[in-house]
């Protein structure tokens, strides 16, 4: 069984004709995840994340932090995955979970929006990097 991820800056999902693109590029590709940056969207309740996934079988996990330059939003097919654990920061979220597909492998999944300076970007590459080298030591 194959994992398929979708990543999108979508620029802002508040449009109709975003949301449905996105719902039937899901349909389409029958994606497990789907990573979106740049949602810049203040309210999303359960019932249209079930009209985007098209269906109810769905998880997520929102990042606000970012105000609404950038939020990072990451949705998921709950039969084919469990999430274990997530950190939001201000530029990134981290997911740790399991795919339910095949045999379980343990994954970590990294969503990340940064709009900024070179420098910028690097010290968040380097935040990620510093997550990535705790969980290692953890382990």
């Amino acid at each position: 069984m194959s994992m398929k991820i979708i990543s999108l800056n979508v620029r802002g999902l508040g449009g109709t004709l975003k949301r449905k693109y996105l719902s039937d590029l899901v349909s389409k590709e029958q994606a497990n995840m789907v990573c979106l940056q740049e949602t810049k969207c203040f309210e999303f309740s359960r019932e249209k994340f079930c009209l985007l996934w098209g269906n109810n079988e769905v998880d997520w996990v929102e990042n606000k932090a970012n105000n609404s330059v950038g939020w990072v939003l990451t949705i998921w097919n709950k039969k084919s995955f469990q999430m274990s654990s997530f950190v939001n920061e201000r530029n990134f979220t981290i997911i740790e979970g399991f795919w339910k597909v095949g045999n379980g492998l343990h994954v970590i999944i990294v969503n990340v929006y940064c709009s900024g300076s070179l420098r910028e970007k690097k010290e968040v590459w380097e935040e990620i990097n510093d997550y990535r080298l705790y969980q290692l030591s953890e382990a």
